[in-house]
């Protein structure tokens, strides 16, 4: 993995327990050693049992002072490393444009926050220090064995081979499942987040069983493939269980027979009781680690997996900024021919239009006209196929990103409430001062709601903003968007939740407030926008007509139908 996903302090942390493994496995290697060297005393009558007792007590506590250490060490690292992974993680998509977010999918980049970093986590946690003191005692054993007996060592080492190539074959049948167990997870995240999300609809319309079923679908396709991965592990157990016990069975009949030989040689050939002791004791320490490799073969899988998967989210590629202008904006905007596509389906097709420095223009339509698409390309959201459109003459690539969004502000339709108090769902930006703060809640008709609360602006909304109601939703967000004190405002279907009363007192907030900026508003509502200085009529991705109301009604009929048909519901 690069930098960005484990720190220099991580791989410090990590050198620093592997470095105390190391000594728990040296001296757990040492341990068989001492016992032979006293046992083949014991048999020539040398023995000081009590000089052993004192060693073989401070070898076990020293093991045990490195093991807690490591226990330690090794969760202090990890935590902190997942910390930073999802900080990583976040601030990637902190900047990342909305496009690429909606390439990657907000069930992906949940699933890499949590379940990801886990895998890798436990990676760390486990795994690393797992198979390097599994490796430690591997080496150490085999080299031990050698020493003691070469003939009997290579007979027990041929195990290493065929356990590779046992490993070998199952990661090859089983490697693929672990990212299709990841991409579900993803599914099932998404699934969730819908129900909750929707849970209310999904009472109303009494939707529960086929949320149920949905659920119980992607939940029955990720049960498939863990029991696919599971099939797959659960040969590999037993092929190592079989080749531990042939090698043991090995060192009891060659090497019991030299014990033999040993004992009726009165220790002139064969292997005395003290070395075989110690060889039997470095094969188990031999067959030990690679049977615990094999239970945590399929954690090292997932987490490799998990690796790429975070990688692909930090890799994510974004056109590079070549912005650079830092100007005050006064507010005109021009789209001069401008097209926009998805999958090869024309969104907005050639439009053209100006908007004067500080006027009020209006963009009005049928659902799926593109309107939103054009609020999306001013504010930089979305890159149009064709045309260019500028701000006060600047094209809108060329301004420096950071001084862009401080002077244009977007009111989604959508309102997006944070589970937090009402300042800090205002007050997203640092820089915001007190006075902005009120003159925005003021502006919003926000200030008697702010007041009849018991916490004043710190009271806290409910998660998703539950507690509100719609109106109450759309005027917190027009007072976060305007608490920058933006210069060109863009409202969203705005008054889709705003009573006429409601809209035309901050409407007048707003020329008081904020007599110069620039306002741009999407709306169904024809009435509430006849003294507005332009009106754009956008139709099926094109520019119908613009002008006045009064000119509209005089030259564009489909405005005409619009308006008499609104007239005629009122």
């Amino acid at each position: 993995m690069d930098n960005r996903i484990i720190k220099r302090t991580t791989i410090i942390g990590i050198i620093i327990v592997l470095a105390f493994s190391l000594g728990q496995n040296l001296l757990a290697l040492a341990l068989p050693r001492v016992a032979s060297v006293e046992l083949n005393k014991i048999f020539t009558g040398e023995s000081d049992l009590n000089q052993f007792a004192l060693t073989y007590v401070g070898l076990i506590s020293l093991i045990f002072i490195f093991a807690v250490v490591i226990t330690v060490m090794s969760n202090v690292v990890t935590e902190n490393f997942a910390a930073n992974v999802r900080k990583r993680i976040i601030n990637k998509i902190s900047f990342l444009s909305y496009k690429s977010v909606n390439e990657l999918t907000s069930s992906k980049l949940l699933t890499n926050l949590t379940s990801d970093v886990d895998a890798v986590k436990m990676l760390f946690n486990q795994s690393i220090i797992t198979v390097f003191s599994s490796l430690v005692l591997i080496i150490g054993a085999s080299i031990s064995m050698l020493s003691i007996n070469r003939d009997l060592g290579l007979i027990v080492m041929l195990v290493i081979p065929l356990l590779l190539v046992s490993f070998g074959v199952i990661f090859s049948f089983i490697g693929k499942f672990f990212e299709q167990a990841q991409k579900n997870l993803d599914k099932m995240n998404l699934v969730i987040n819908e129900n909750i999300v929707g849970s209310s609809l999904t009472k109303v319309l009494n939707a529960g069983g086929t949320e149920i079923e949905k659920f119980s679908h992607i939940n029955e396709l990720n049960r498939q493939v863990g029991m696919k991965i599971t099939k797959g592990f659960a040969g590999l157990i037993p092929v190592i269980t079989i080749l531990a016990n042939l090698a043991l069975l090995a060192v009891v009949y060659f090497g019991g027979q030299q014990v033999i030989d040993f004992i009726n040689s009165l220790g002139g050939q064969g292997m005395s009781p003290g070395d075989y002791t110690a060889f039997f004791s470095y094969v188990g320490t031999f067959i030990g680690p690679i049977i615990f490799m094999g239970f945590i073969a399929s954690t090292i899988g997932r987490s490799i997996t998990s690796i790429k998967r975070i990688k692909e989210t930090l890799d994510t590629k974004e056109k590079e900024d070549l912005g650079k202008t830092k100007a005050e904006i006064r507010g005109a905007i021009k789209f001069e021919n401008v097209s926009y596509e998805i999958n090869n389906k024309k969104i907005l097709n050639n439009i053209s239009f100006e908007i004067k420095a500080g006027t009020k223009n209006a963009i009005v339509g049928p659902t799926a006209a593109g309107k939103t698409q054009i609020f999306n390309i001013i504010a930089g959201l979305q890159d149009a196929t064709e045309g260019k459109i500028s701000i006060d003459g600047i094209d809108i690539k060329e301004f420096e990103i950071e001084n862009f969004y401080s002077q244009v502000a977007l009111v989604f339709q959508d309102s997006v409430i944070f589970n937090t108090t009402i300042k800090e769902n205002i007050l997203f930006n640092s820089e915001v001062n007190e006075s902005n703060l009120n003159k925005a809640i003021s502006t919003a008709e926000l200030s008697d709601f702010v007041a009849a609360q018991d916490k004043k602006e710190e009271t806290i909304i409910t998660e998703r903003g539950s507690s509100l109601s719609g109106g109450q939703k759309q005027r917190l967000t027009l007072a976060r968007a305007l608490s920058i004190n933006p210069k060109v405002l863009l409202l969203d279907d705005f008054t889709a939740r705003v009573d006429i009363k409601t809209e035309k007192n901050i409407i007048d907030n707003l020329d008081k407030n904020y007599p110069d900026i620039t306002l741009l508003s999407i709306t169904q509502k024809i009435e509430s926008i006849k003294d507005y200085d332009q009106i754009l009529l956008i139709m099926e991705g094109e520019l119908i007509a613009k002008g006045t109301h009064e000119e509209l009604l005089k030259n564009s009929f489909e405005y005409q139908q619009i308006y008499n048909s609104q007239q005629t519901t009122e």
